[in-house]
């Protein structure tokens, strides 16, 4: 592991302002250490400890894979059916409308498919984002909010978006993970939907250093690796990379490295605690979408999804750089990104079944 060590140690040179720090595990299906290892140092102080190999870490996006670990629990428990209509559930789905531009004007219809958990959990249920609207239609103004009035749940009325097609009919990364903690918030028994991860997930498996609210626990804030954005600056810095504390972005998901190694070994195990059923287990390492299906095709057609796996050439724009012909073999899990195939994502060495997410810190 000389090579891999050399390599993360100057990534992690704070002269090249790329990363703070960076840590690295094997584990069994048991959860047990294989290797582990941390690269710098946790916080951009002056004075900073080395990068604890046990360090907590903030998910964000990646944690997407906690959210829907819940709704499967659920549908173990017969409270919920991945493939039936949420909104008897989450009425307010009916709000979210088909987005079409026609003739140049943008209109509004109830969509003849429904929105199912199996869509929400794989990002087919044709929800998107803000950032949604300006790459379709030029404009986030160009198609307005969900019509929900002021009383209606917060997640609904911040969160949720209109369709951008049909339920199950293409591939859309956006919050349609909000709808599934609210199904999980309403249907699991307790009052906040962190209540439910931290009973049934974090309390079952003994992940004593994971919480939604790290601020609020001592043990898990000060053994946090700090949040960091790098920017480029050619009159401060000679043109090059340096980095800034983000500690706003630090306030969600937060779990040790240890109880990462809980989580995969319980999830990997034949005697998983979190979810009795293989197939559900299943939902998160084999491929979902039906090859050459729209929603596949949607997922190849927007290079982002999978190009955070490849290198980023230097004074080009993501898009291009990330622009493979033929495209790859590529799929989508309830916990990210797969890949199908040994070399298809060139120069990166990624080996088939890879399983991976972007996220500030990316998960793989």
């Amino acid at each position: 592991m000389e090579t891999f060590e050399a390599e993360l140690a100057k990534a992690t040179n704070l002269d090249k302002g790329d990363m703070l720090g960076a840590v690295a595990i094997v584990i069994d299906n048991n959860g047990e250490f294989l290797y582990r290892y941390a690269a710098r140092r946790q916080l951009l102080d002056i004075g900073s400890p080395p990068l604890d190999p046990d360090c907590t870490i903030s998910l964000t996006s990646a944690g997407k894979f906690f959210t829907n670990i819940a709704a499967l629990q659920l549908v173990e428990r017969g409270i919920l059916m991945p493939d039936e209509s949420i909104n008897r559930h989450l009425p307010e789905i009916d709000k979210c409308l088909l987005v079409k531009e026609v003739d140049e004007a943008i209109r509004l219809r109830p969509p003849i498919l429904s929105v199912t958990l199996r869509h929400l959990l794989l990002n087919t249920s044709g929800m998107g984002t803000p950032d949604s609207n300006q790459e379709r239609f030029g404009s986030e103004d160009r198609v307005p909010s969900p019509d929900f009035p002021d009383d209606a749940h917060p997640l609904a009325r911040n969160q949720f978006t209109h369709l951008f097609f049909e339920p199950g009919e293409g591939f859309e990364y956006g919050w349609g993970i909000y709808c599934v903690q609210l199904l999980v918030e309403r249907l699991g028994g307790k009052d906040r939907f962190f209540e439910y991860v931290d009973h049934h997930i974090f309390g079952a498996l003994g992940m004593t250093a994971s919480t939604y609210r790290p601020a609020l626990v001592p043990h898990v804030w000060k053994h946090r690796l700090q949040m960091v954005e790098r920017k480029v600056s050619a009159s401060t810095k000679n043109g090059k990379a340096y980095l800034v504390a983000r500690d706003k972005d630090t306030y969600g998901l937060t779990c040790s490295i240890s109880d990462l190694a809980r989580l995969f070994g319980d999830i990997m195990s034949p005697d998983c605690k979190l979810l009795q059923r293989q197939e559900h287990r299943d939902l998160f390492f084999m491929p979902q979408l039906t090859p050459s299906s729209h929603a596949q095709q949607s997922l190849l057609a927007e290079t982002t999804n999978y190009g955070f796996l490849l290198p980023l050439k230097q004074d080009v724009s993501h898009k291009v750089s990330w622009a493979l012909t033929p495209p790859p073999a590529m799929n989508w899990t309830a916990a990210g990104a797969l890949v199908e195939e040994d070399g298809t994502l060139a120069g990166s060495c990624i080996p088939k079944g890879t399983v991976a997410f972007e996220v500030q810190p990316n998960i793989i």
